[in-house]
């Protein structure tokens, strides 16, 4: 196979390799024009046609001139991005494919809380379909660890005083949170609020 039977493409960083004809699939695209030279915005710089867009968009893009379908994650949320991007390569049928109605509003997400008892320490496990949705309540849940401050009056502990010290939630993974709501009260150098 010849140089000139592929094409190379950077787009925002991210380098693909593709057929001329999967480029030209739809012959009013501005990636068909690229390849024909009549848009002075792609320009060809060591052998490859910079695109200053967006790379990961793009593999969606990309993807779609391969197989004529849309095939996203299911956790994908950027609609309004991807169709913007379609718009702008003059890919009108991707692009009326996003606007549809049922596309563009929020999928049923999956949300399970769990209350967890281990060796007397209680635990709250939060799974999420959307890791948006787990990115935002991380964001909105803080658990502060009482701890006794070492204050104090004419050379005497005051040992009511506490103060309150965040402790980080634990993230094993995109769709999980997991922090703690209590601890063994026999411990008492720490209670967890």
């Amino acid at each position: 196979m010849s140089n000139q039977e592929l094409v190379s493409l950077n787009v925002g960083g991210l380098k693909f390799t593709t057929r001329p004809a999967t480029l030209q699939r739809f012959p009013e695209s501005r990636l068909a024009r690229m390849l024909s030279g009549s848009d002075r915005e792609f320009r060809l710089v060591n052998g490859q046609f910079f695109i200053d867009r967006d790379g990961v968009l793009f593999s969606y893009i990309l993807d779609f001139l391969r197989t004529l379908q849309l095939s996203l994650p299911s956790d994908f949320s950027d609609y309004q991005r991807l169709q913007r991007e379609a718009g702008f390569y003059e890919l009108y049928s991707l692009a009326d494919l996003l606007s549809q109605e049922n596309l563009l509003k929020p999928k049923p997400e999956i949300l399970e809380v769990r209350f967890l008892l281990q060796e007397k320490q209680a635990y709250f496990r939060v799974f999420g379909s959307c890791n948006g949705t787990i990115e935002g309540l991380a964001g909105r849940i803080t658990v502060f660890s009482e701890q006794p401050v070492g204050q104090s009056w004419n050379n005497h502990p005051v040992p009511s005083q506490k103060s309150l010290i965040p402790l980080p939630l634990e993230r094993p993974s995109h769709h999980d949170l997991v922090f703690q709501c209590g601890v063994d009260s026999s411990a008492m150098d720490q209670i967890v609020a």
